[in-house]
């Protein structure tokens, strides 16, 4: 590990920061198998009924499932709702 990437780990342990702010990660909140919210995202890259997929800043989610649409979206934010079948998170590579 880079000594940066230690030291920023160490300020936001001692400052007590939510990793989701500090790291920018996606949050993926899952209602059941029928609603899904997903908060820090990038764009969307995919959006089909069958699959969304969802570009972060670290990585892709793809949602795979049946009649799938987003029922709204925000610059940050976006709830899709269908009949979820998996929830696929994918980090980039470096």
């Amino acid at each position: 590990m880079k000594k940066t990437e230690r030291w920023k780990e160490q300020m936001v342990s001692a400052l007590e920061i939510p990793a989701d702010l500090a790291y920018s990660e996606t949050i993926i909140t899952m209602t059941g198998s029928m609603e899904l919210l997903i908060e820090n995202y990038r764009s969307i890259s995919r959006y089909t009924p069958s699959e969304i997929v969802v570009l972060s800043l670290r990585g892709k989610v793809t949602v795979c499932g049946k009649n799938l649409e987003i029922l709204w979206y925000t610059s940050s934010a976006m709830k899709i709702r269908g009949d979820i079948f998996s929830v696929c998170p994918q980090k980039y590579m470096k």
